[in-house]
């Protein structure tokens, strides 16, 4: 049968508490070993009377067998999963038979080895005996008290990390909805209005022609205008909220930015059935990411480094997906202001990635920058393992803009 979650914590938390009390109450016990043998040599005087060695073996003795026994009492009686009378009661308990177990010991192998050595009994060191019983097995608790505080703290600060981190993927996918209804706000409804408008104002122009070929002119302007600020204008903002293609997979997505480039620039991409391959590993937050990774590194590559080669490479490695975007234009500043990247990079480690502008130093005089992204993928599926072997980068040619 398998055990649920918490049953195995509970489990878990039961034995490492018993090796807590057993490790603390053995280690204080054998302070308490040392100190009582040689307490228990002075005050019987061994060193000074016939058959002192007898003694001392005796007490020697006695001091070994009554710890031994006292630890097995506190590993059969687990004091530590009691409440505090319930753990009162247990040490005195065990405190009590260590005493008496000691003296026990001491009379029996004092009896064995020369009864007529026998020292008398002294009920003080019997005391002092439990009393160094007690307060060995009480440390044991003490530390498992303390174990406990620490662990629970640490769960609790678990907990709210969790839901911190439940609580931004959930503002990130309430984001990542408005920008999508805003954007298709943009593509449909306000550019049908602008096409409306567009239209009419040329359908005026055209019957205005004739009366005033000036005013048509100005008309026909003015809806050219409209044309140009739909067809560029509102479809970068509509760009701009949400990634184009993405619906259509992450592949369309990239494919769009490169083919957006100017001819000039050469760009080595991987194929699309690399992307494809980790596409069902990625949640809907994160393939938003990537896309805003490689656009932002391939408008950076052109206004600040004047690249004119871009190579995207991605690959997996331990269940780790790395994406990189690298080119050869001038190098970044050794401070250079990320605000966009800024950002992009605190939306990766909220996803457990990390996002990295490097410098690659080259031959001649350019060098050139490498902008790399990884990301933890889910748990591979059926047949994704041999999609991802596919995962080699192609040269790819934009083609001429229009």
């Amino acid at each position: 049968m398998i055990r649920s979650g918490p049953s195995r914590d509970v489990r878990a938390d039961a034995v490492t508490d018993h090796r807590i009390v057993l490790v603390a109450t053995a280690a204080a016990t054998l302070a308490v070993t040392i100190y009582t043998s040689l307490q228990g040599c002075l005050l019987s005087g061994c060193p000074a009377v016939a058959g002192g060695g007898v003694a001392v073996w005796a007490t020697v003795g006695a001091a070994v067998v009554a710890p031994v026994v006292m630890l097995s009492a506190v590993h059969l009686l687990r004091p530590e999963r009691y409440g505090y009378l319930a753990r009162c009661l247990s040490v005195v308990a065990i405190a009590v038979g260590a005493a008496l177990t000691l003296a026990a010991a001491r009379a029996v192998l004092a009896a064995i080895l020369a009864p007529d050595a026998l020292a008398p009994t002294s009920i003080g060191e019997y005391v002092s005996a439990a009393v160094a019983a007690a307060c060995a097995v009480g440390l044991g608790l003490v530390q498992v008290d303390v174990a406990r505080r620490i662990r629970h703290a640490e769960r609790e600060q678990s907990i709210a990390q969790a839901r911190a981190a439940g609580l931004v993927a959930e503002l990130q996918e309430e984001e990542l909805r408005l920008r999508y209804e805003l954007a298709e706000t943009i593509h449909g409804s306000v550019q049908g209005t602008f096409v409306v408008i567009e239209a009419r104002l040329r359908h005026l122009a055209l019957s205005t022609a004739h009366a005033d070929a000036g005013v048509a002119g100005e008309l026909h302007a003015v809806a050219d205008h409209l044309q140009r600020l739909r067809e560029k204008e509102l479809r970068a903002l509509s760009g701009r909220l949400y990634p184009v293609d993405l619906e259509r997979g992450l592949a369309p997505a990239v494919r769009a930015l490169v083919v957006r480039l100017p001819p000039s620039v050469a760009v080595t991409a991987p194929d699309d059935a690399v992307f494809s391959a980790f596409e069902s590993r990625l949640s809907h937050e994160a393939r938003v990411l990537v896309v805003r990774v490689i656009e932002d590194a391939l408008s950076n590559a052109l206004r600040h480094g004047s690249a004119d080669h871009v190579v995207i490479s991605a690959r997996e490695s331990g269940g780790i997906l790395l994406v990189v975007v690298g080119n050869n234009g001038s190098a970044p500043p050794a401070t250079p202001a990320l605000s966009g990247l800024a950002r992009l990079r605190r939306r990766a480690q909220v996803l457990g990635g990390e996002l990295v502008l490097e410098t690659l130093h080259g031959g001649r005089s350019r060098t050139g920058a490498r902008l790399k992204l990884t990301l933890p993928l889910s748990a591979e599926s059926a047949g994704d393992a041999a999609a991802s072997a596919s995962a080699t980068a192609a040269p790819h040619t934009p083609p001429p803009a229009p």
